[in-house]
């Protein structure tokens, strides 16, 4: 084999690496900022709520208004941090704080598992662009609704 020729290949392979990784780096940082977008509107969204909630209960419009700050201060955090810090902040997280972090990554993952199904359920709905269930969907008014859980005892059988 030819020693220029293995040079050539090596170089080649390291520039379509390196392309690679600065193309996943631009998509991770697009999408930590579409991330910290999404929070910070949901800070907007519930600091919106809160002066509506504040004539019926100034403390928990008052408390509704801190859990908003806290999106937008994490909102704020992703937009000011590179992946390389948003790494490094997690694994010095899950070193410090070990079951902290695994019961975050719990209930991150039941809220993922949650919006996926939502969205699952509404892009059902929208697949012709109607924004309300189809006739064939919903059940007759005479037919009784199944139980998705049906008990031991409404199956017939005793315990």
């Amino acid at each position: 084999m030819n020693p220029n020729n293995s040079t050539s290949i090596s170089s080649s392979a390291s520039e379509v690496l390196s392309e690679a990784k600065q193309t996943a780096a631009t998509l991770a940082d697009k999408q930590r900022s579409n991330v910290a977008n999404s929070i910070g509107n949901a800070g907007s969204a519930i600091h919106r709520s809160a002066e509506s909630i504040e004539g019926q209960d100034p403390n928990i419009g008052w408390l509704t208004h801190r859990v908003a700050d806290r999106l937008n201060n994490v909102a704020d955090y992703l937009r000011g941090r590179d992946l390389t810090q948003l790494k490094n902040d997690a694994e010095d997280m899950a070193r410090r704080h070990p079951a902290l972090f695994l019961g975050g990554l719990f209930v991150a993952g039941l809220v993922i598992g949650n919006l996926a199904k939502a969205t699952q359920r509404s892009s059902s709905y929208n697949d012709n662009g109607e924004s309300y269930p189809r006739a064939e969907d919903v059940p007759e008014a005479d037919q009784p609704e199944l139980d998705p859980w049906p008990s031991p005892a409404a199956q017939g059988e005793t315990l």
